[in-house]
């Protein structure tokens, strides 16, 4: 009878030891999602898209039938703090505990970077510094939300302004803090903004279709005054990218990083 009680005791105890095991388990499995949100795309650390060439090419190469390359980005970027230095492929868990905030978060990082084809300049003596969010002081206060590009010359209508991607031109006309602007809305939704432009090549108006590495106009200095002001900055492109958040809005993320992986795949022109 004894030995009857210590075999029940022993059973239960070892069933105990593997619920606890399990529920460890779960809570490790639990924790390792619990940052995804809907609102994962708002955060400073996704809108900053920070990514190496190097990880975006190890990541195109990785691709395969069955998982996409924006697959492997999007669990990459949750795995590496939105900075991954190595692939995770693993997107099991994700789908398992949090499917809706993994696959619209992989939709936001497809707007970002599935379309794009070439750097928007026609010119490989283009610079650009990472100012994103910094401080812009030019007839009021605001942070800057893109990054701008200069040419070694200074002459306004010299280079050409591509676009980045194929789409629809949503936007082609004037701001008066933006000057002569074109946005042309991605396939995969993303919305890129070129501002300050001298001018807009022939035929560009809203609603045409364009192709990466079309012309949408030529590099200038417009803005900050009533339409048609220019030279009050220096010549420069700024480039705008947006997605649409969970509830609609638009939102800014960082280009440096697409125009540093981009920067060598050039449209030529003659100009």
């Amino acid at each position: 009878m004894k030995n009857q009680k210590r075999l029940h005791l022993i059973a239960a105890l070892i069933l105990l030891a593997l619920t606890t095991a399990s529920v460890q388990e779960l809570v490790r499995e639990r924790s390792g999602v619990s940052g995804l949100a809907m609102n994962t795309c708002v955060r400073e650390k996704f809108r900053e898209q920070k990514l190496s060439r190097e990880m975006y090419l190890k990541l195109k190469e990785s691709e395969t039938e069955d998982v996409s390359w924006t697959d492997l980005l999007t669990v990459s970027m949750l795995e590496g703090d939105f900075a991954p230095k190595k692939i995770s492929a693993e997107s099991g868990i994700y789908m398992k505990y949090k499917k809706e905030e993994f696959l619209f978060l992989k939709d936001c990082y497809s707007a970002v970077w599935s379309d794009i084809g070439y750097f928007p300049v026609a010119s490989e003596d283009i610079s650009f510094e990472n100012t994103w969010m910094e401080p812009v002081d030019y007839e009021g206060t605001e942070e800057h939300d893109g990054t701008d590009l200069f040419g070694r010359s200074d002459e306004s209508g010299y280079y050409p302004v591509i676009s980045m991607t194929n789409g629809r031109v949503e936007l082609a006309g004037w701001q008066n803090s933006r000057g002569y602007c074109a946005g042309i809305r991605a396939p995969e939704g993303g919305f890129f903004f070129y501002a300050h432009l001298d001018s807009f090549e022939n035929g560009l108006k809203e609603g045409t279709e364009v192709d990466a590495g079309d012309i949408i106009g030529y590099m200038g200095s417009t803005g900050f005054g009533p339409a048609g002001t220019k030279g009050r900055i220096p010549v420069h492109l700024h480039l705008g990218v947006y997605i649409s958040g969970p509830d609609g809005e638009n939102i800014s993320v960082n280009p440096y990083w697409i125009l540093k992986i981009f920067a060598k795949k050039t449209r030529k022109y003659t100009y």
